[in-house]
């Protein structure tokens, strides 16, 4: 019964934590980050892993928050096609609302703007992995960590990958990476909790009668 109270504890934290790294997460100490946000908070809810369409409205599930946010970045990316920031946060806002083909682009103009950004690198693979393409998102998030060991969010997302084709001890092994690199940014603070889940320390003590 412990058993299945750890794994509904640790499904119910990715499914609030989300399995990306979302709207205006940035990566904690790892270079070619430049133009990120510094929002350091993650969504209430995760996008499906259905794969997008670059045409199709936000799906019914996003909710009018992620439109109107859409909306705006959309206006300001007009205004400045070059603004990294923001393409990064409408890449996040777009696949938040499903609609992947559109994150895609996002990710990839900051690209071509920036190619050592290594947090759009992540979000691109996270994308590819919610597409179904998750060795493809699997040997991009390992290239990127063998020329910058220390990036946080690439652990992060390495350890979703690891953990979403049921392989929980090296989930945990990246999630215990991201929270040491930086214990106390919102990367660290998850990463540790998704470790502590694995680990039995919630679910232990919140259910030792059962």
């Amino acid at each position: 019964m412990r058993r299945h109270y750890l794994l509904a504890g640790v499904a119910l934290a990715l499914a609030v934590a989300t399995v990306i790294v979302a709207v205006g997460l940035r990566s904690g100490g790892a270079s070619g980050t430049a133009g990120a946000t510094g929002t350091e908070s993650l969504p209430s809810g995760h996008p499906s892993l259905a794969a997008g369409d670059a045409t199709a409205s936000p799906a019914p599930s996003a909710s009018s928050s992620i439109q109107e946010t859409i909306a705006k970045l959309q206006a300001k990316v007009a205004e400045d096609p070059k603004d990294v920031a923001t393409l990064l946060e409408l890449g996040d806002a777009y696949f938040m609302a499903q609609r992947n083909d559109r994150a895609v682009k996002m990710f990839a103009d900051v690209l071509a703007l920036q190619p050592d950004n290594t947090s759009a690198k992540v979000k691109l693979a996270m994308v590819w992995h919610a597409d179904g393409q998750t060795k493809r998102a699997e040997k991009a998030i390992a290239g990127i960590l063998a020329d910058a060991p220390a990036d946080q969010e690439a652990h992060y997302s390495l350890a979703i990958i690891y953990f979403s084709t049921d392989r929980a001890r090296q989930a945990r092994d990246e999630w215990q990476q991201a929270a040491r690199i930086d214990p106390v940014s919102e990367i660290g603070q998850r990463s540790q909790s998704f470790v502590d889940l694995l680990d039995g320390k919630d679910s232990e003590s919140a259910h030792s009668d059962e």
